[in-house]
């Protein structure tokens, strides 16, 4: 396990906060109660899980999560936007770190969704490309929270690319605008792949890196 599937791991359910029964109620943080539903969107997808789900598995009442967030689709669009910090913040931290070989970095950060979440035998994919193939984007917070975590993710391949080039790893006349949208779709389709337990992913991003070398 790396030290980034470590930290994932506190995402997971293993380690969702745990409330037991009192006389009085526990007080609940937003931050753990968006860590829990992140879990739950994830796991389950968003369009899937309900307030009465998402009562039962972090034993919050539905009007606390309202008077926190709201409704279901503002609940949604802060765990989209604190899945990308997290998840994909994380991500990029930590592979693109290394600056002595940025291309070896970027095929790492591929790879990485490529190995299930500690405990688990699946592949869960990507909450965000999950939720915008799903109804539950068709919402005006959640469609606003899912393009700011593609943005997010393709301004860190685009310099991620531009790395690359200034390495020498990649050609120099390689438009990095162009090369981070066309590795974004690949990552969405890996992501998707994924998720739905498909096979030969590896051949998929040596594919996406033999084509990005040519150019």
């Amino acid at each position: 396990m790396t030290e980034f599937d470590s930290k994932c791991y506190l995402l997971s359910n293993h380690h969702l906060p745990k409330l037991e029964a009192m006389a009085r109620p526990v007080k609940i943080s937003d931050e753990a109660i968006l860590d829990g539903a992140i879990d739950l969107f994830w796991r389950h997808g968003a369009d899937r899980v309900s307030i009465r789900d998402l009562e039962r598995s972090l034993e919050v009442r539905a009007p606390s999560i309202y008077r926190r967030f709201d409704s279901k689709d503002e609940l949604l669009a802060r765990c989209l936007d604190r899945y990308v910090d997290q998840q994909i913040g994380g991500r990029v931290g930590y592979f693109f770190a290394d600056t002595s070989d940025p291309l070896e970095g970027l095929r790492s950060f591929f790879t990485s969704v490529l190995r299930p979440h500690p405990g688990e035998e699946t592949l869960r994919g990507c909450l965000l490309t999950t939720t915008a193939s799903r109804s539950e984007s068709s919402t005006e917070n959640t469609r606003h929270a899912i393009n700011r975590g593609f943005e997010a993710i393709e301004t860190a391949l685009l310099l991620q690319v531009q790395a690359c080039i200034d390495a020498g790893q990649l050609a120099a006349d390689l438009d990095p605008e162009s090369a981070a949208r066309s590795l974004l779709l690949s990552f969405q389709g890996l992501l998707v792949l994924a998720r739905s337990g498909a096979a030969n992913l590896h051949a998929h991003i040596d594919a996406t890196f033999d084509s990005l070398a040519r150019h």
